[in-house]
């Protein structure tokens, strides 16, 4: 079986044409067939996939059972800890001879996205294939690599994704279709709303600098995932909340996986002496993003604040901040000169262009002046 993921229906035609294209298959290895099957990241299915029903990308396979994994254009899927973690998940997945196929995209663009290049590839997954002397990477052709199972597998790299996969990925299907797809929701959202928050954090403060993290939540996985970040420097990161329940949870899976220091705090006792050594504040995962930010206007907060919302919402604060808009689709500043951000989807391409003319919630970084 040969499958491929999706963002979501609309983007299916997509996705599957661009691998259709002989320019794409260097080695004549790529290109699917008719049998391909389609999975998307928002579906509501969670059956065993077929061309009948579009399930979810995160249905449990069992290991070594899918030939092909194609990573569709519209999927996605960043250069971060979660991305990583996703990938070596996949190579569980594919039979010994199989493959994993995903854009890859050039170094500059890579690294202004947040998208996966073949350095990026090759730097975490290389190794020499399982039954041949060759690379276990091959680069195809014109944006397209190629993965399979190598002799050595790749490191595991800290990220809330394994934290679900080994405490939900399989028992989360016995349980009742509402509690899958809530946590199949925060997951997906977990991988790209973090990677948005890394990239600000390394467009501000570099990857070297030892920063001490402040996020006001009410979820702790984004946070988390962004605190475990291989690249920035995260030293400390303390945790604002209603409830800890899930910040108990990560703290003690994390615990004896990383360095980091991990704290956490009711916000009802929250005193602005707790912000005196913070390099950066997030206000994202919260029921009202919008009151709570207004509370810490009262503190004349002079910190960098991550802000997960609408541009309006934050408007009555330029006179203080300098806000600066970040894409949903892609992990780099929309500009509004309207410098064309790349991608090799059309249809992504011309959403990212209409973004600053729409009002969906993205994240912004309010930047004292």
């Amino acid at each position: 079986m040969d499958v491929i993921f999706h963002k979501s229906k609309k983007y299916i035609s997509e996705d599957i044409d661009y691998y259709m294209s002989e320019q794409r298959d260097m080695h004549s290895m790529i290109k699917p067939d008719n049998n391909l099957i389609s999975m998307t990241m928002d579906s509501d299915c969670l059956t065993f996939p077929s061309k009948d029903k579009c399930s979810n990308v995160l249905y449990p396979f069992e290991i070594n059972s899918v030939a092909k994994i194609y990573i569709g254009l519209s999927f996605p899927l960043f250069s971060n800890n979660w991305g990583t973690s996703f990938l070596r998940h996949l190579l569980k997945i594919i039979k010994k001879d199989g493959a994993i196929i995903l854009p890859v995209y050039a170094e500059g663009q890579a690294y202004e996205k947040g998208y996966w290049s073949r350095s990026f590839l090759e730097n975490i997954f290389r190794s020499r294939s399982l039954f041949k002397g060759m690379s276990n990477i091959w680069a195809e052709n014109d944006g397209v690599m190629s993965m399979r199972i190598g002799r050595v597998f790749p490191k595991k790299h800290n990220s809330t994704f394994n934290y679900f996969i080994e405490n939900f990925g399989q028992k989360i299907w016995d349980k009742d279709n509402s509690e899958k797809l809530k946590e199949i929701k925060e997951t997906f959202n977990t991988s790209i709303i973090s990677a948005l928050v890394e990239k600000v954090i390394l467009d501000e403060f570099g990857s070297k600098k030892k920063i001490n993290y402040c996020d006001f939540g009410e979820q702790a996985e984004i946070p988390f995932e962004v605190a475990n970040s291989n690249y920035i420097n995260i030293k400390e990161l303390n945790f604002f909340s209603k409830t800890n329940t899930n910040f108990s949870k990560l703290n003690s899976y994390f615990s004896y996986r990383s360095n980091k220091t991990f704290k956490t705090k009711f916000i009802s006792d929250f005193k602005f002496e707790d912000l005196n050594n913070t390099d950066v504040i997030s206000i994202i995962n919260n029921s009202n993003n919008l009151e709570l930010i207004k509370k810490l206007k009262l503190y004349k907060i002079k910190k960098p604040i991550i802000y997960f919302g609408k541009i309006n919402e934050v408007k009555e604060f330029d006179d203080k901040y300098n806000l600066i808009q970040y894409s949903n689709f892609a992990a780099c500043k929309l500009n509004n000169n309207r410098t064309i951000i790349n991608h090799y989807s059309d249809i992504i391409q011309d959403e990212i262009q209409n973004e600053l003319s729409n009002t969906e919630n993205r994240i912004i970084l309010m930047r004292p002046l």
